[in-house]
């Protein structure tokens, strides 16, 4: 009896890898866990207890069990209206409305044969629920031979509740090998609503969550870039520690792209190759344009590795490629990835210590745009150390960098910097001062000058001092019968440089940062280490807080600061003049929760004597319990007030079901300055708790530069528990509006 129980469980549990499981889905109500027996961990040496109306001896040692026959063993129970069992043969026999039932797994039949001896047997008329998958199906005929190999007849597989077809997988023919943990399907067909939508004659599927070779779901979808576009990719399972992903891409537009990846483990390393070719391109036009690349090559590649060692060294490999400017823009989905101007190409060792952090970089790039080219690095070398709590509670720091750079086109030379540092921070529950001194050293070694007849090795040499102090203010307050915490929290942070000619010296990677709060308190107004101002100034800022007393959460914070500056700044990224004015713009920030589902994020930069602003941002979002999403936000900066151009945009997206089921996604993303739409997305979703689809229509454009647009539809089939078909739009929703899928 125990193996007739424990063996009918195996093998429709094993049936039921047809389909990966997902747990991420919600419980259809008719196949969640009521009915299933509590899980038992030790089951061995457990008694059987044998229940009947009536027990009949006959002759051959056949014993005849009628009337609500029960066997219990452990984790495992058997009924039936009638049980025999011949004691010379080993075979036992269960008719009429046979049930068996363990923790994960409950199967009605109209009759169960099985032979002990052998270990064979059959069910016949059997139906069954999963546990772990939420699956049900049926099967005409359940054959056991051994422990090795398990045959099904006119088999079926769905997630969907009882009486409720959806979708629906059938197969003629199943055979399991639990030696190879491998299954065959024959003659398989899924249905929707009853309307055949895939047949394949032979599938094979894993019997137990090791990945396996084969054919994954196609992608289906159409672009104007692509035309009709269809991807077929091959999964191959190479070894527990590598594997690889072969897709052959046919664009009606363009041609077939054979693109592969591959991805390794191993216990210090791991990484991934991705390469794709595009035999002779065969777009003879891009809308109006003539397409540059028609009958060319294409192709791309890049690796990432990632290699640990011991004694807490690190190396990465960052390498990518791409055999014209415009791939991405032709091949990519995301304007983010084809706004793309340069491609990395970098490999990086570094160590981690208690006290010093070393870095060592060798660093080029791929230009894909008309900008300028970045210097290389070969290489560069960083050296950080730090040692708080020493002699009085002071702190000492050292960074110190050398680079090699290198440019086809403009000054080459090698750089060397140090900057060692003390400080003396001094904190309490509701101040802190933090005075700091550092000396700033740099020397060149230049293949030429900056100036005619000037210096090729120019050095400079300055100190940079500051004073870092603020004060915490708090009280307890209350709102609608909630306790608050308010604080008041002033912030004074007094820097000095003085100035130095630096006229010699080239810019190879420094730019003037992006003024926002966080700079008020920065040690210099530029990025890398050609260029350091010259400054004589004072940041105030006051930040007040309203905090949760039960929660801890932050309800409310705003932020307000500038700088105030003593002297003229002489210093410029290209030398270009004296900025005079006496102060810099004001920066404010507010974050507010206005309740449990509405957030807003503010910030604005303005100047106080043209009463304009040159930068702002706002966002509000609202996030429901029922799945509702709403963002949006406008963002705005004004034209030459940074190196960067000036823009407004407006970005609305949102998720808005109807019910349950349905739902309608969108996003509206402009640019105002330019009076153009960047992305227009709008969908409509259904999904139960068995399957779903997504019809999603995108209109958008690949370039910024570009006039040109691009319209494409995305249609997914999700039958939850079996797969996807059709094109995958999860990455596209999930990047285009903010809070979906999570």
């Amino acid at each position: 009896m125990r193996k007739l129980i424990l063996l009918s469980a195996v093998t429709l549990s094993c049936y039921g890898a047809i389909a990966v499981a997902e747990t991420s889905w919600q419980h259809c109500t008719s196949t969640n866990d009521v009915g299933f027996l509590p899980v038992i961990t030790n089951q061995e040496g457990s008694e059987v207890d044998v229940k009947a109306d009536n027990v009949q001896l006959v002759e051959d040692g056949t014993s005849v069990f009628t009337g609500n026959v029960e066997v219990m063993r452990g984790g495992q129970e058997l009924k039936s209206q009638r049980a025999t069992y011949n004691q010379l043969s080993g075979t036992v026999t269960a008719r009429d409305n046979v049930l068996l039932r363990d923790s994960g797994i409950i199967l009605h039949a109209e009759q169960a044969e099985w032979d002990l001896t052998k270990d064979e047997g059959r069910l016949i008329d059997a139906e069954y629920r999963l546990r772990e998958s939420h699956a049900r199906g049926e099967a005409s005929h359940v054959f056991r031979q051994g422990v090795s190999q398990t045959k099904l007849k006119n088999a079926t597989y769905t997630t969907c509740p009882a009486g409720d077809d959806a979708w629906l997988l059938s197969a003629s023919n199943v055979d399991l090998d639990h030696d190879e943990a491998v299954g065959v399907a024959r003659n398989v067909v899924v249905r929707l609503g009853g309307l055949p939508i895939f047949y394949t004659p032979y599938l094979s599927f894993p019997l137990n969550d090791e990945r396996k070779s084969g054919l994954l779901t196609p992608v289906i979808g159409s672009s104007d870039e692509t035309g009709f576009d269809v991807s077929t990719p091959y999964y191959w399972n190479i070894a527990p520690n590598r594997d690889a992903t072969i897709t052959p891409r046919y664009m009606s537009e363009r041609g077939l792209l054979l693109r592969g990846d591959f991805r390794y483990l191993h216990e210090q390393a791991s990484g991934k190759l991705d390469a794709g070719f595009l035999a002779s391109d065969n777009l003879k036009n891009d809308g109006d344009d003539v397409n540059p690349y028609y009958n060319e090559d294409r192709k791309h590649f890049s690796w990432q590795h990632r290699s640990r060692f011991a004694s807490r060294w690190n190396a990465n490999v960052d390498y990518n490629y791409v055999s014209d400017n415009a791939y991405l823009e032709d091949f990519g989905s995301s304007l983010s990835l084809t706004s793309t101007t340069h491609l990395n190409r970098k490999l990086n060792v570094s160590y981690n210590g208690d006290v010093w952090d070393f870095t060592g970089r060798l660093q080029g790039y791929q230009t894909l745009t008309d900008v300028s080219k970045p210097y290389q690095r070969l290489p560069q070398l960083r050296l950080k150390g730090a040692l708080p709590d020493q002699f009085m509670g002071m702190t000492y720091r050292l960074k110190t960098e050398y680079v090699a750079f290198d440019h086809a086109n403009k000054i080459d030379g090698e750089r060397f910097d140090i900057e060692p540092s003390v400080s003396l921070p001094w904190t309490s529950a509701a101040a802190f001062v933090t005075p700091r001194i550092a000396l700033h050293h740099t020397r060149y070694d230049l293949d030429d000058s900056v100036i005619v007849g000037g210096d090729k090795t120019p050095t400079r040499t300055l100190p940079v001092a500051s004073l870092d102090s603020g004060l915490f203010f708090e009280r307890e307050t209350s709102f609608w019968n909630t306790a608050y915490i308010h604080t008041l929290e002033p912030r004074a942070f007094y820097l000095y440089i003085p100035e130095r000619d630096q006229s010699d010296i080239p810019v190879f990677d420094s730019s003037l940062r992006t003024f926002n709060m966080g700079q008020l308190f920065s040690y210099d107004r530029f990025s890398g280490t050609d260029r350091v101002g010259d400054t004589n100034q004072l940041s105030l800022a006051l930040t007040s807080r309203i905090i949760d007393q039960k929660t801890g959460r932050e309800r409310f914070r705003a932020s307000l600061g500038q700088i105030q500056y003593f002297s003229d700044r002489k210093v410029s990224l290209n030398n270009t003049g004296i900025d005079t004015q006496s102060d810099s713009d004001m920066v404010a920030e507010i974050v507010a929760s206005i309740a449990q589902e509405w957030t807003v994020r503010g910030e604005i930069q303005w100047d106080t004597h043209g009463d304009t602003s040159n930068m702002s941002a706002l966002q509000l979002r609202y996030r429901g319990d029922n799945g509702r999403l709403l963002n949006i936000s406008h963002r705005y900066r004004r034209d030459n007030i940074s190196t960067l151009d000036g823009l407004e945009q407006i970005d609305i997206s949102a998720r808005v079901p109807f019910n349950r089921q349905w739902s309608m996604v969108g996003r509206w993303y402009r640019s105002l300055k330019d009076n153009r739409t960047l992305e227009g997305l709008a969908g409509i979703e259904y999904e139960s708790c068995c399957w779903a689809a997504r019809l999603v229509a995108r209109n958008y454009i690949n370039d910024v530069s570009d006039d040109g647009r691009n319209l494409a539809i995305f249609f997914q089939l999700e039958l939850k528990g079996l797969g996807n078909f059709g094109q995958k739009t999860e990455t596209l929703l999930e990047r285009s509006i903010l809070g979906y899928g999570s």
